[in-house]
């Protein structure tokens, strides 16, 4: 979505002590500090948007969660316990939700947004990896996916907890996955409570994962360096195909309602597919920006928006898209219907709302 930077037993996680205000001459972490209340958060940048319920809820920058229920047209500000930068958010329900971001951080609300706490950060994440694989080192010696894992975390640990989670998604209100920078990714069977890392199988291969899509029983990640993850739901393993003719990073995919498949990113890069990702079509977009987010509208149109503000929509299930005007945008980072043909976009402008069919 962003720029590039951009299972044998689960480990217990224990949560860190309550923010407390900095006192001078003290290290400024934005894991022990509150994400900031403000009267301009919907100007601030704002990277991922989701709904619960009729509810929709956007994340962004400095920890800053907002919260509509009013189809966007008024937001307020919920209350969040970190002030790493969060950019993608999911609910299963109109109570249950998750958010990622800097940091390692994985946030859970069970009220819709209004609060939320933290089930996850890097330097937790480090921990759990360090014990998690050094145990399955000792118990298969000869398991040399086990011991590149086990290095990457041991090298992690000498960063700090710098990585980034991308994108955030859950199967039911128990199973979900979290994945970001370098192919991080850790999933969870019990809501959250616990995390345990996943990377040993070697589909993600240390990539940056951006987004997913899901289409009836498959799953597709997009990646860095042309990738495209697809696999069974419910498995934990993939299949990595790459596009030959393009090594450049997707942050986005979307899908028909026939399942038909359109992965867009860096410099306006994007691509068809109508055979589960086997094959692909190079499409020509009305713009030179990069692609940043997507969506499907409830009457089966494809929208994608872009770098330098643009919103662009495919009445042909992706085979084309047309620009359509759109005034006072900002590069923009997500998209989401509200009523028929409205859409409330997020970026670093803030919030805005927008009708496509005037």
């Amino acid at each position: 979505m962003l720029s590039r930077y951009l299972k044998a037993c689960l480990a217990c996680l224990v949560l860190a002590a309550p923010a407390q205000a900095i006192e001078k001459g003290e290290t400024y972490d934005v894991l022990n500090l509150p994400a900031p209340q403000s009267s301009r958060a919907t100007e601030s940048n704002l990277y991922g948007i989701a709904r619960a319920g009729s509810r929709l809820v956007a994340v962004g920058q400095r920890g800053i969660v907002l919260y509509s229920d009013d189809q966007g047209r008024s937001w307020t500000q919920g209350q969040v316990p970190v002030r790493s930068v969060l950019l993608d958010v999911f609910f299963v329900n109109d109570g249950l939700g998750w958010a990622v971001g800097h940091d390692g951080v994985i946030l859970h609300s069970g009220d819709g947004g209004e609060t939320w706490v933290r089930q996850l950060d890097g330097y937790q994440l480090i921990d759990i990896g360090l014990a998690y694989y050094g145990q399955l080192v000792q118990e298969n010696p000869d398991n040399e996916a086990y011991a590149i894992v086990l290095g990457e975390f041991e090298f992690a640990a000498e960063q700090g907890a710098d990585k980034p989670f991308l994108t955030v998604y859950f199967v039911d209100e128990k199973q979900g996955f979290a994945m970001g920078a370098y192919g991080f990714a850790v999933a969870t069977q019990d809501g959250g409570a616990n995390w345990v890392p996943i990377m040993e199988h070697g589909s993600l291969a240390f990539r940056h994962v951006f987004d997913y899509e899901i289409v009836g029983e498959r799953f597709f990640l997009t990646q860095e360096m042309g990738y495209i993850v697809t696999g069974q739901m419910g498995q934990a393993t993939g299949v990595a195909s790459i596009i030959p003719f393009y090594d450049g990073s997707f942050y986005t995919m979307v899908s028909s309602e026939q399942g038909d498949l359109v992965v867009a990113g860096l410099r306006a890069m994007a691509f068809r597919s109508d055979d589960g990702a086997q094959t692909w079509d190079l499409l020509d977009l009305p713009t030179k920006a990069s692609i940043n987010g997507s969506t499907r509208l409830a009457d089966g149109r494809l929208v994608l928006v872009s770098q330098n503000g643009e919103v662009l929509v495919s009445d042909d299930d992706g085979r084309t898209l047309e620009n359509v005007p759109v005034e006072n945008t900002f590069p923009l980072s997500g998209a989401i219907e509200t009523d028929p043909g409205q859409l409330v976009l997020v970026g670093l402008g803030g919030v805005l709302t927008v009708s496509l069919d005037q």
